[in-house]
């Protein structure tokens, strides 16, 4: 009994020990941009923690990413709705896209997109990160066809964005409890 109880400690530790590797290696790669978060975050009410989960999702804190659909950016950002962001909530007149790879302002357009996201489905997570990844348009129909996609992800009919959403919020939980060790 002794012995099994010391292995499955011996596992425990390993596993912790992993956990603390990951997460060490993770915000070194997000601490480069975080005050970019923290500041866009605060200034639109958006979680930053959220954020940095979506960013980790999307380009792995790659300002030059960009994806085969063509989204570009450390938000992963599609031109035409960053576009949109810009000109007409941002009120950003000269706005061009080729400095969507620029981490300020690809930072803020997505945070800011993700605030309307929020206040469209009134802060319900799973709904804002299924619209960031599979399209406002697509979300709405889903909602409408089947009102259950509110609460539970898989009713969602693309895998893609199933998986997308469980992705983001295991970091984003992750982070959350990181962040209440971090903040005492």
């Amino acid at each position: 009994m002794k012995k099994a109880l010391k292995i499955i400690f011996q596992v425990y530790l390993i596993a912790c020990l992993l956990i603390l590797i990951y997460v060490f290696f993770y915000v070194k790669k997000a601490i480069k941009y975080y005050p970019i978060i923290e500041y866009y975050s605060t200034e639109f009410d958006v979680d930053p923690l959220l954020v940095t989960s979506i960013m980790k999702v999307e380009s792995g804190f790659n300002p030059d990413a960009k994806s085969k659909k063509g989204a570009v950016g450390l938000m992963q950002l599609m031109p035409q709705t960053a576009k949109e962001v810009a000109i007409k909530y941002l009120n950003l007149e000269n706005y061009n896209e080729k400095e969507l790879y620029n981490p300020d302002l690809n930072i803020a357009l997505g945070v800011y997109y993700v605030k309307i996201l929020s206040d469209m489905f009134n802060n319900n997570t799973k709904l804002v990160l299924a619209s960031y990844n599979a399209g406002l348009g697509n979300v709405q129909m889903w909602k409408m066809k089947n009102p259950i996609i509110e609460y539970d992800p898989e009713e969602m009919p693309f895998k893609e964005t199933k998986n997308y959403v469980s992705k983001i919020n295991k970091i984003y939980g992750t982070l959350k409890y990181f962040n209440k060790f971090i903040n005492r």
